[in-house]
């Protein structure tokens, strides 16, 4: 069993070693802190306040992943748990989301797949356990300008915000993906009249049509199987504050009618209920997606659209507003800091120049991404340094997704693919050992050892 970290936010129970290795593994090239078990036992006795969520293998010695998962909902509600299946454990892998998964993954797994679900569960997570303290986390007046940004670009937003928020009109913001439109609606609720209230974010991808349904809007005991208890949605938990719409372009077809219906009565129906429902929420939606062309190819209601953008607000990408790049660092800095409990390192001069000439596609979520992968395996704990930055010592984020679309190495032992890359890494780095370790996600020491134990050169 892995040691426990202070915060142990993810953790992986699983009982076959090689299958645990991998994910591991590929939860280090994703930069991705975790804790791995052999069996769930183990994994239930290092959940702490911490735990964000759990990975769990369906099958597993002493205690499998539908009791895990049981007992995590009943003492830890707030830890998203993914169940890992077998292709013929379908039904399974269904009653698991009917008791509350946030979603399953098949084996074998595919990489990507694995770590956007992982980063989804965790990011929903953290989102829901804010709701109570997010009033608290911005200024008196409620308008964190500071972690927005003030560059003209953003400037333009804030002024609109000034706006919009102390209304209840509804808001479409529209975006790249990573440009901060949650951060956006967040900042809209906390310096309006509701934000006292709730702020509730529905993700709309992250679960299937069935099941979207009722978590969007609840069902009643007896509705499905598994339905053991009357659940509330999240609409009716947003009640007297504000239900975010993340992504909602993905929205089913099937559940565009009852929402366009909410949205003009404020009522809906339960899942296998049979009396209208009433709640008064302000809703505010964003997508990454052109809505027109989606109405044009029929994949979105046009009245639906026309009820959601009421307020259109347009997030600008990272590239538009580098000026704000020092201000983000610092900010992911200390957020690093305050989780990692340590002093914040000093920021080097020429850090916020060298991030400001990278393209930055992934926007402001690549560079937080980065920064905290910066901090994390810096070599002086007490500063932060150009070479620190795997995108500036490495060839950057896009190589690195060309290497991975040429092919995988499929057939051949772990040690043979671990070899592999550690000899592709050394070429991409110059053979920088250290630079290597950084990119590969494991200690300088390590890359030493396994430098001699595959006999690399």
């Amino acid at each position: 069993m892995s040691k426990r970290p202070n915060n142990a936010q993810l953790l992986v129970a699983d009982d076959d070693d090689i299958l645990r290795r991998l994910i591991s593994h590929t939860f280090n090239r994703a930069s991705l802190a975790h804790t791995t078990f052999e069996d769930g036992q183990q994994l239930l006795e290092a959940i702490t306040e911490e735990t964000t969520a759990c990975l769990l293998d369906l099958q597993m010695p002493n205690m499998g992943g539908a009791e895990c998962l049981k007992w995590i909902k009943e003492n830890h509600p707030g830890v998203e748990v993914i169940i890992l299946t077998n292709v013929n454990q379908a039904g399974e892998a269904l009653e698991a989301i009917r008791a509350g998964a946030f979603d399953y993954i098949t084996k074998p797994f595919d990489p990507v797949e694995l770590v956007n679900t992982v980063r989804n569960a965790m990011q929903l997570a953290r989102q829901q356990r804010e709701n109570e303290d997010l009033r608290h986390s911005f200024t008196e007046t409620g308008s964190p300008v500071d972690v927005l940004g003030k560059s003209p670009a953003m400037q333009s937003i804030h002024a609109l915000m000034g706006k919009v928020a102390p209304s209840d009109s509804l808001v479409l913001i529209t975006g790249e993906s990573g440009t901060g439109k949650t951060l956006l609606a967040r900042n809209i609720h906390s310096s309006s009249r509701r934000s006292q209230g709730t702020f509730i974010s529905v993700s709309c991808p992250s679960l299937p049509a069935e099941l979207l349904e009722s978590e969007m809007f609840g069902h009643e005991k007896g509705a499905f199987s598994g339905a053991t208890d009357r659940k509330l949605g999240r609409a009716e938990l947003a009640d007297g504050g504000t239900l975010f719409l993340d992504e909602i372009g993905d929205l089913p077809l099937s559940l565009q009618p009852k929402l366009l219906t909410f949205i003009q009565d404020q009522t809906f129906y339960r899942v296998g209920g049979q009396k209208p429902v009433s709640c008064n929420v302000r809703i505010i939606a964003a997508t990454n997606q052109d809505l027109q062309q989606r109405v044009k190819e029929g994949s979105f209601r046009e009245d639906l659209y026309f009820r959601l953008n009421v307020i259109p607000m347009e997030m600008p990408p990272l590239a538009q507003r580098k000026e704000d790049i020092p201000d983000l660092i610092r900010h992911f800095v200390d957020i690093y800091s305050r989780t990692d409990g340590s002093p914040p390192p000093a920021i080097q001069p020429d850090v916020a120049t060298a991030l400001a000439a990278l393209p930055w596609k992934g926007n402001v979520r690549e560079l937080e991404n980065a920064v905290i992968r910066a901090c994390t395996l810096r070599a002086n704990a007490d500063s932060l340094g150009r070479d620190d930055f795997i995108e500036l010592s490495a060839g950057g984020p896009m190589e690195v997704e060309q290497d991975q679309q040429s092919g995988f190495p499929v057939g051949q032992s772990l040690a043979a693919i671990e070899k592999l890359a550690i000899e592709a890494t050394l070429e991409m780095c110059d053979n920088n050992k250290a630079k290597a370790a950084r990119v590969l996600g494991i200690a300088e020491k390590s890359i030493y050892n396994k430098i001699h134990k595959y006999g690399i050169r």
